[in-house]
């Protein structure tokens, strides 16, 4: 009896997203997505710069 009770428990504990192959892609694709909006952000950051970078040239072209 206490051989089946402890049998469940570690079955039990065991089940968890990381043990099945289903879990474990959720898993990896929540990661993704979140390195996805971070690169996302990123290139945001840097076309902004550019935009700024671009308007600055504009205007020292005028200036001359």
């Amino acid at each position: 009896m206490k051989a089946i009770a402890i049998i469940l428990l570690l079955a039990m504990s065991a089940c968890n997203k990381a043990s099945s192959p289903e879990g474990r892609s959720k898993i990896r694709d929540e990661k993704l997505e979140q390195e996805i909006r971070k690169l996302n952000d990123q290139n945001e950051a840097i076309l902004d710069s550019i935009n700024a970078i671009n308007t600055e040239i504009h205007l020292l072209k005028k200036e001359k």
